[in-house]
């Protein structure tokens, strides 16, 4: 089931990234292609006028693997929290893990003022990167990478303000 999650929550984000890239309007009735970011360096080599920004990290060291801390932007007066997601995978061996998270899901959101990123894993290695959007924009698509783990969860949060 969490492979399954993983594939169609891929989709959803890659669509998304796919509109934003093209510079197609954003809305809900257009339809949009599927594009799966597996690797990060990969996917830069191939849009040469793409500029990912790099969110901070904190690594710190808890009982049950390594905990990431990934953050973007600053809390402002007024901004609320408008989303939020969190998933859990296992994996048979030790590999390397991407994943592609994006808000809103669909439409346009508030503009977005902060992202904090909370991964568990087993080791500490690993990156986040704006693939699309941003800080100031209504929409943004963070890609985020972990080297070599079983398990790795993620807890996402999205602050923004109208």
């Amino acid at each position: 089931m969490c492979k399954l999650s993983l594939c169609l929550l891929v989709a959803i984000f890659g669509c998304l990234l796919a509109q934003s890239l093209a510079g197609v309007a954003r809305d809900a009735d257009i339809h949009r292609d599927i594009v799966v970011v597996k690797n990060v360096r990969d996917f830069a080599a191939q849009h040469p006028g793409l500029k990912m920004q790099r969110l901070e990290k904190q690594p710190a060291v808890r009982a049950s693997g390594q905990s990431v801390r990934y953050t973007l932007g600053a809390r402002v007066s007024g901004d609320r929290l408008v989303a939020q997601g969190a998933d859990v995978y296992s994996y048979p061996a030790r590999k390397d893990v991407s994943l592609q998270l994006t808000y809103p899901e669909s439409g346009a959101g508030s503009i977005v003022t902060f992202v904090e990123l909370i991964c568990t894993q087993d080791n500490s290695e690993g990156n986040a990167y704006v693939v699309a959007g941003g800080i100031g924009q209504r929409f943004i698509s963070i890609v985020v990478e972990a080297k070599q783990t079983e398990n790795f969860a993620y807890q996402a949060q999205y602050f923004g303000s109208d």
